[in-house]
């Protein structure tokens, strides 16, 4: 069970995936950034399976509700190292 995705620079968490106002995680296919292209998960398992079967694949994250598809990390893994 996936506890958290964010993102870390420099060893240091600098944004967190979280819950959009319709209480799902915003993910989007790789070069994507419109809403029409978005998939919505209730869960961090499905959003963080979604971002390890597309790898160039991107999250919204928080603070400033950012659209993230470098340095992912899942539960404090890269996603690339799944």
């Amino acid at each position: 069970m996936v506890t958290r995705i964010e993102k870390i620079e420099h060893g240091k968490k600098v944004q967190t995936a979280e819950r959009g106002t319709d209480g799902c995680y915003h993910c989007y296919p790789e070069g994507q950034t419109m809403s029409k292209y978005m998939t919505r998960f209730s869960n961090l398992d499905e959003a963080a399976k979604f971002l390890i079967d597309n790898q160039r694949g991107r999250i919204r994250m928080n603070p400033d509700w950012s659209l993230i598809v470098d340095n992912i990390h899942i539960d404090g893994r890269p996603r690339e190292s799944f």
